[in-house]
């Protein structure tokens, strides 16, 4: 079945949603209001195609629809995110058991994205950042054994780095890229000449750890400082 343009700019707006590359303002009242002008300002979207996707956005239930306040985003409710996190846990759980016991490098690169996706979960509170942060050390210790089982050991201060800032929402970090930057380098590590990569490595870290200072320089909340 072919997709129109509403739909294709549904599934569009949708995943910018998901992935938090659509910048939105909350009111006072917590949801968050969607507009035609911004969709088409930050998507590069039609009027008329934005207009379109949004209205099947809201027939899905996706988002909320009110002649006088326009087409809102409005945060999960706790009952509805306590539901999500029981569903999440079994989907996980399931999804951990039945991986092989080796995966291939271009494979785990891939379910490595799917992995960080997490961290755009509505986290409510320490106990559900612990489940998320669980999650994702486990998968992560499959997929460097299954690629490597020296690669385990060698990115264990990644890892480290990795956790501590995975459920902060306002620490921006494309982490995929990062990975597919890093296992050039860990690969040359653990070969027979180590010492070639280790300059490689150092500078790595500089650069990711500057970045890191830049964005909580940047923070004012001090939520998670």
């Amino acid at each position: 079945m072919k997709f129109t343009k509403a739909q294709h700019a549904m599934e569009q707006i949708w995943a910018a949603i998901l992935t938090r590359q659509l910048s939105l303002t909350a009111r006072a009242e917590g949801d968050y209001p969607l507009t035609v002008s911004a969709l088409c300002e930050q998507l590069s979207l039609s009027t008329a195609t934005a207009r379109d996707g949004l209205h099947l956005l809201a027939v899905e239930g996706r988002v909320l629809y009110q002649p006088h306040l326009g087409y809102r985003l409005t945060p999960l409710s706790q009952a509805d995110w306590q539901a999500l996190i029981q569903a999440l846990k079994g989907l996980f759980g399931a999804f951990i058991d039945s991986f092989p016991s080796k995966l291939n490098e271009q494979t785990a690169l891939q379910v490595l994205g799917l992995i960080h996706s997490i961290q755009h979960l509505p986290a409510k509170d320490s106990a559900d950042i612990t489940t998320m942060t669980y999650w994702h050390q486990t998968l992560h210790t499959q997929l460097l054994c299954g690629i490597n089982p020296y690669l385990q050991k060698a990115l264990m201060p990644v890892m480290a780095q990795h956790q501590r800032y995975l459920t902060h929402p306002d620490v921006k970090i494309d982490w995929l890229a990062q990975w597919q930057q890093l296992f050039p380098i860990v690969r040359g590590l653990v070969s027979p000449r180590p010492q070639a990569y280790t300059q490689r490595y150092q500078q790595y870290w500089q650069s990711l750890n500057q970045h890191l200072d830049d964005q909580l320089t940047a923070l004012t909340s001090g939520q998670f400082l």
